[in-house]
Parts: C-alpha cells; structure tokens; sequence
C-alpha cells in the first residue's frame, strides 16, 4: 500500500491557472457587456499578456483606461509536487511531454477580428479630413453633415440686417458634395430665381444646383470658397456668388 501511494501522478492534484475579472462602463457602444472574467490561463505571463492585449484593443477602439478596468490577476489551485523517486524494484514510468494550451478566450477573438475588420478597411478606403461639425463666417453660421463619402452643409443661422439685430434660422442645404484631397467639390443648391434689373433689361438666374469648389486648410480649421457662377440669360452681365472664408466654430 505504501508503494502505491508514492507511485500516485502529480497530475493527481489540481495545477495553479491564472484569470482576471473586468469591468468596462462604455463597452455597450461596442457590442461587449459591462463585465466579465477571462481565463483560465496556465501561467500568469500568460494571464497578464492577454491582459494587456485585451485592454489595448479596447483603447483602439474608443474605450480606454477610464472606460475598461481590467482587474489583477490572481491564481487558483495548488502546484504540482513532483512525485518521490520510486522504489528500486518498481519500474521507472516515463510520462510524454505535453505542451499546455492556451484555453480559448471568445471575448478576445471577437475584439481581434472587429479590429482586423477596421484595420482592413482603413487600408481599402482610407479617409481624408474630417469637415463635420460648425462652422461660420462674419454674418452665417452653418452645420457639416458627413455620411460615408457624402457630405452636405445647411445653413443654420444668418443676419437679416446688416448690424445682425435681427436673424433667421432657415436651416437649408448650401453644398452638397465630397471631400477630395482637402478640396469640397460639389454644388450649390438655388430654391428660387434670382431677378435683377441690368440697364434697364430684366436679367434672372433660374434655380437649381450649380458647381462650386472650396479648399480646406493644412490644419482643417479654415475653408476657403471659390465663385460659383450661375448662368444668365443673353445681353445680361455674368452673376456669381461666393461663400466667403468660413472658420470652425
């Protein structure tokens, strides 16, 4: 009995794992839950790697150190004790040699693939500047609208008298186009005629969408419009319109 008892296996005895818990407040917005725990892992480099892999693609993401709280890890089970040398009359067994797995950790596939995916398309169709936002000049105020490779611009806010007691807030579209290379090329949308007396001739601009171009700055913050000429009618002087030098804002 004696004998039996020392020639037990090690692997008997339950082997030390590693994990760690975490928590992520903003992890909704990216289709993750508030918490979890990862592992178990077989050594704690292991456990820590995977840690610190898990929270730099978070962060890639938009969730950083203030949105995912990964915890410690910590160990469980106990070490393997290395069995007592066997008796002298009892054959010496000799156990193969096997690598220990990594366990499959589902949380980090999905975060891996999500990120190949946009790294993927980053490097299909990369993107140039962002105009999106506010922007104005001296008596305008207007919105950038961006979807996908579209972007449209609406006039939110604009003086009525020339001192800007007075304002109006006609929210309506004064570019429709794409950015290209730091340059907005697109059109101009005209709702109504604009008339006009020429030396004595009555002169009119018909409505519709005519082309206008504008240059974006180095540092994205300034756009520069060129004239968008409008078509007139024979013997009636060329008419155009610029919408100026807008700031963000």
């Amino acid at each position: 009995m004696l004998a039996c008892a020392l020639l037990l296996p090690a692997g008997a005895r339950a082997a030390v794992t590693y994990s760690f818990d975490w928590t992520c407040s903003g992890c909704a917005k990216i289709g993750m839950g508030s918490n979890g725990r990862e592992g178990p892992f077989g050594s704690g480099s292991a456990c820590q790697s995977a840690r610190a892999s898990l929270s730099g693609s978070l962060s890639t993401r938009g969730c950083g150190s203030r949105c995912f709280n990964p915890q410690p890890c910590v160990s469980a089970g106990q070490p393997d004790v290395p069995a007592p040398p066997p008796a002298v009359s009892a054959p010496v067994k000799i156990e193969p040699a096997y690598t220990r797995a990594v366990p499959y950790d589902p949380l980090a596939e999905r975060v891996r693939r999500a990120d190949e995916v946009k790294h993927g398309k980053e490097k299909i169709a990369p993107h140039g500047p962002d105009v999106s936002g506010r922007w104005r000049n001296s008596f305008s105020r207007y919105e950038a609208r961006s979807a996908k490779d579209a972007i449209e611009i609406v006039l939110v806010e604009t003086c009525r008298t020339p001192d800007c007691i007075r304002r109006e807030y006609p929210n309506r579209p004064v570019f429709r186009g794409r950015l290209q290379d730091r340059r907005l090329v697109g059109v101009l949308p005209i709702r109504s005629a604009i008339e006009s007396e020429q030396g004595g001739r009555h002169c009119a601009t018909p409505a519709g969408e005519f082309p206008v171009e504008g240059s974006l700055s180095d540092d994205g913050n300034t756009i520069v419009w060129r004239n968008a000429e409008l078509p007139v009618g024979q013997g009636c002087a060329p008419v155009s319109i610029s919408l100026g030098t807008w700031r963000r804002g």
